[in-house]
């Protein structure tokens, strides 16, 4: 099954907009697991197993494990053999190499890990987008404008067609006749979400920074949904998992997610209502 069907039949079974970020800091870890052979893994099995009934995806960042070196890939692997099937991953990892280091990079997501998407830095173009979209159940999420303060450094310089992000956007749209494409758009940037949108009317957008990082979800419906409604994973990390630092984290991450899932799915009714 593609990630997009994955997607949508996970959304739609959930009524679910909602993708979790897999971010984990050993040092935000409870500390009653401290003693376990696998912290991280024992964490975000929990997390996982607490909100897999409420979410559209997940998201694990491979900043967090690759730090921990051969430890910390062992337990992405045991965390991604947690999820289930049904549900979509969304491998973060921002890749941008030459063609040919680019194509490992995608063999390592896509073959080793089993990602069903991953984010790429389209940067450095073509040659070094085309090995992800070799894959047609898979998904290159572009990095288009993202929610951090130093994204105006490049991604809103001035061309002589526009922003360099609605270049990004519009590339997507171009190399997605050659294999699925997708956007990151940080919530933080909700009005210029509409303009990408309108650039991009059927790509999947994946939406960071809601909850921790004070996007607004309601902006993020209003500006970013597409014709029907959906087309975003919206994505939150730290307020979930780091809901409780205590022995009841797993059931303060469900309450976070479900309390972003209510909120999304308030909105969506609004935006949809006449």
């Amino acid at each position: 099954m593609s990630f997009i069907e994955k997607c949508r039949r996970a959304a739609n079974a959930r009524n679910s907009l909602v993708c979790v970020g897999l971010d984990p800091d050993p040092e935000r870890l409870p500390a009653h697991l401290n003693g376990t052979v696998d912290p991280i893994s024992a964490f975000l099995k929990e997390v996982v197993s607490a909100t897999c009934d409420l979410v559209c995806a997940y998201k694990p960042n491979f900043g967090f494990f690759g730090a921990l070196g051969a430890a910390g890939w062992r337990s992405l692997e045991d965390v991604l053999s947690a999820i289930p099937d049904t549900t979509p991953v969304v491998l973060d990892f921002k890749a941008n190499d030459i063609g040919n280091s680019a194509r490992r990079y995608a063999q390592m997501a896509y073959d080793a890990l089993g990602a069903d998407a991953v984010t790429v830095n389209p940067l450095m173009g073509w040659d070094a987008v085309a090995p992800f979209l070799e894959y047609p159940d898979g998904c290159a999420f572009l990095l288009c404008l993202t929610s951090n303060p130093g994204s105006t450094d490049f991604q809103r310089l001035t061309t002589r067609d526009g922003p360099f992000y609605q270049q990004v956007a519009r590339k997507a749209v171009e190399w997605s006749d050659s294999g699925p494409c997708g956007l990151v758009v940080g919530a933080a940037h909700a009005r210029e979400l509409a303009t990408v949108r309108r650039i991009a009317p059927e790509l999947p957008f994946l939406v960071p920074g809601v909850g921790a990082q004070m996007g607004d979800p309601g902006d993020v419906i209003r500006y970013g949904s597409d014709r029907n409604g959906g087309g975003l994973l919206v994505n939150t990390s730290r307020s979930v998992l780091y809901a409780s630092p205590g022995r009841d984290f797993a059931n303060a991450a469900r309450r976070e997610a479900e309390s972003l899932r209510a909120e999304l799915e308030r909105e969506r009714a609004a935006a949809s209502s006449p």
